[in-house]
């Protein structure tokens, strides 16, 4: 393949790799994000109703008395309550502030007032975070009391360690980004597969496309050739006018029919001749391109089929030609002969039948047998034809000796 088809095809790659691989992370990260943030809200919101059926449970278990007195004799018999894994402030709204406070708090503060007193400030409910003076991360969950006569007069504040929970998210982040990291590596490792199989049907077209013009050149550089012999033969007066113009005409007429054949495989090869089918008697068809010869023996039963008459005649046409050019010419010679079943036309003749080390390839175009004198493109028009009717070109050699060609097309 030329260098700048590479660079273009490696440069096309390299696009369909990156544009993959941009929406796969874009994916990844978005739904990393969104594991993290979730994991992270749903972990803040366990610790929070945690802190917040604590201090339910120390207002269900606390009251003041009718003198405004603060009872707490209830909560400090029910275990694990207020000696458990958070400290419990009571900050009466009066005096003495603290009603209810931890024998050792977990945490340090150097007014602990200023630290509750956005609590204070918050309503019936409040949350916060923070840390102490010594780093500890916090979270605060605070809930007012009242009176006797449902006076607010206290609020419960409950402070629990977010150390836990942070290290929990932590891990989580970790494992998920370590996740998001391999799966992000996956995708790259895809999208680059994916890409170059993309490109396989380009590539193999250019391939075919260079291997067709190589062997076109090659096979019209032979009449040309001759042409440019036949002309110095003219000028040179080594031939009469008249017969080195009649050898031009040949020349020329089988060159024309070459690149008819090139032309119309091209099409095909291309798609750019699409079949129009329609309902048609494949007999009547056949026998109208069967030559009106006795080397040709017909046989046909009534068959119909969806079928663009132009192009199976044309195959038809092409199976038939090179069985008479490769039949036997003695006297005696057996007829080549043409049989239609239902959906199928059968070519067969008595010449010297295909090689057998290249019988698989026959159907490729410029492929032909030795010693034959045509391009070797009427079998691979014919394999085209019979695929465009979703049917298939069949080739062996008969018993005795000779060549049987199926087209079959689908009925």
């Amino acid at each position: 393949m030329p260098r700048a088809r590479d660079r273009v095809l490696r440069r096309l790659h390299l696009r369909l790799t990156a544009i993959w691989t941009a929406a796969w992370l874009l994916c990844v990260g978005a739904l990393c994000a969104v594991a993290i943030l979730t994991h992270a809200q749903l972990t803040q919101l366990d610790l929070v109703s945690s802190l917040r059926l604590r201090a339910t449970a120390v207002y269900g278990l606390t009251w003041f008395d009718a003198q405004g007195r603060f009872h707490a004799e209830q909560a400090r018999k029910e275990p694990g309550l207020l000696d458990g894994d958070a400290d419990i402030w009571v900050i009466g709204y009066g005096h003495p502030k603290f009603l209810l406070r931890p024998e050792r708090s977990r945490f340090e503060f150097l007014d602990a007032m200023e630290v509750f007193a956005p609590a204070l400030r918050g309503g019936p409910e409040a949350t916060l975070e923070g840390r102490d003076v010594q780093g500890i991360p916090y979270l605060l969950v605070s809930k007012e009391t009242y009176d006797d006569q449902d006076r607010p007069v206290a609020t419960i504040v409950v402070l629990a360690n977010r150390a836990a929970h942070d290290a929990t998210q932590a891990a989580f982040v970790r494992r998920t980004l370590a996740l998001a990291l391999g799966f992000a590596l996956f995708g790259i490792l895809v999208g680059h597969w994916l890409s170059r199989r993309s490109l396989r049907p380009a590539i193999a077209s250019f391939e075919q496309q260079e291997r067709f013009l190589a062997a076109a050149a090659h096979e019209l550089r032979t009449p040309v050739a001759r042409l440019q012999a036949l002309c110095e033969t003219a000028h040179d007066g080594r031939e009469p006018a008249e017969q080195v113009l009649g050898k031009v005409e040949r020349v020329a007429g089988q060159t024309a029919g070459l690149v008819d054949k090139l032309l119309l495989l091209a099409r095909l090869d291309a798609a750019a001749a699409p079949a129009t089918k329609e309902p048609v008697r494949l007999d009547l068809l056949v026998e109208a391109v069967v030559p009106e010869d006795e080397a040709v023996e017909f046989h046909a039963v009534e068959s119909v089929i969806d079928a663009d008459v132009r192009l199976v005649q044309t195959a038809v046409r092409n199976l038939i030609e090179n069985a008479l050019v490769h039949a036997a010419k003695t006297a005696d010679a057996a007829p080549v002969v043409v049989t239609v079943e239902p959906g199928k036309v059968i070519v067969e003749d008595r010449g010297p039948g295909f090689p057998d080390e290249s019988l698989a390839r026959m159907r490729e175009p410029f492929v032909s047998g030795p010693g034959s004198p045509g391009s070797g493109l009427g079998l691979s028009i014919v394999q085209h034809i019979a695929q465009l009717h979703g049917g298939e070109l069949r080739l062996s050699n008969r018993p005795g000796g000779g060549a049987r060609v199926e087209l079959v097309l689908r009925a």
